[in-house]
């Protein structure tokens, strides 16, 4: 009985591993309930890198074994024909995955140690129909993080969050960056998950559009200039949508960076950071520590090298390029 609950066990410690828990929570079953003194996991997808879960004594050796394995077939050290001296024993079994990708696990003993028994060579085969299935999610929801990833990193970087709440308020969920907009120099979410703000001015004027959001439909909040952040609200059924953009804070970028992107030197690129942040050329001018003289002069060289007429050219060329994205 306990045979069998150690089985139905490490199946479920397998597909908790393809969605999220890690392969060390599967291999380590595995490893304790075959008695090994290692275990490897190996997959092999069409396209890409593959990738390699091991713990305890060295599988790895093992890995250029793998392509001769006839799928869904137990193999251990007596069953292969090799060139080179096995040390230990060891069991391995070879799957189908989606799209032509292999799956291969494997377990392996030191030499000392006696061979393998055959219930321990069961559990291969007990867990060999679902291995392919497993590693072919574990991609599919790999892939899906990464791509999740990619777009919160581009949302961060275009210095934009969300809120969602109930008809009430009552904050449901948010953007995993949402504290780091400036936005809260002046917002907060309390205790009992609402958002709050320390002006009393910024704190009426919220509630008016959460009112009139929660009946029309639509509203708009745009902070104080210094603050830079525009929010805007829009009713979804029964919860509250609000968005949150900040303008982007060039400066702030690094200024090799800045001024690599669109062809200029470094005194250049801080020249062009600083008016794309609304400074004047004497504004600029005098947080750079220059004369006016110079900044008019390296303004010009700026225009002419990015192939723009004037500060408003330049604006709409660095406001609507991708430099807040690296």
């Amino acid at each position: 009985m306990q045979y069998v609950d150690d089985q139905t066990s490490l199946i479920q410690s397998l597909f908790s591993a393809s969605t999220g828990a890690g392969w060390q929570d599967f291999l380590t079953p595995l490893r304790d309930f075959t008695q090994a003194n290692g275990a490897m996991l190996h997959f092999q997808p069409i396209r890409g890198t593959a990738q390699t879960w091991s713990i305890g004594v060295d599988c790895l050796a093992l890995q250029d074994l793998m392509p001769s394995l006839r799928f869904d077939r137990v193999y251990g050290q007596e069953d292969l024909t090799t060139t080179r001296t096995l040390d230990g024993f060891f069991r391995m079994v070879k799957v189908r995955a989606d799209g032509g990708a292999t799956a291969s696990l494997c377990i392996s003993r030191e030499a000392h140690r006696r061979d393998f028994r055959s219930p321990d060579r069961q559990f291969l085969t007990t867990v060999a129909p679902f291995l392919g299935q497993c590693l072919s999610t574990w991609a599919r929801l790999t892939a899906e993080r990464g791509q999740a990833n990619q777009s919160e990193h581009l949302l961060a970087s275009l210095g934009a969050g969300w809120v969602i709440t109930d008809l009430t308020g009552n904050i449901q969920s948010m953007s995993p960056n949402i504290d780091a907009l400036r936005a809260f120099r002046n917002m907060r979410i309390s205790e009992r998950l609402r958002l709050e703000f320390a002006d009393p001015e910024m704190a009426l004027r919220f509630r008016t559009a959460f009112a009139a959001c929660a009946t029309q439909g639509t509203a708009t909040v745009i902070f104080t200039a210094d603050v830079g952040t525009e929010l805007t609200l829009q009713r979804r059924d029964a919860e509250i949508l609000v968005r949150l953009r900040e303008t982007p804070d060039h400066a702030a970028l690094p200024a090799e960076a800045f001024a690599q992107h669109f062809g200029l030197n470094r005194s250049e690129g801080r020249l062009a950071a600083l008016i794309c942040d609304g400074h004047s050329l004497k504004s600029a001018a005098k947080v750079l520590g220059w004369t006016d003289e110079t900044a008019r002069s390296c303004s010009k060289a700026i225009f002419a090298r990015m192939s723009v007429q004037g500060q408003t050219g330049l604006l709409r060329r660095v406001l609507t390029s991708g430099v807040t994205l690296n």
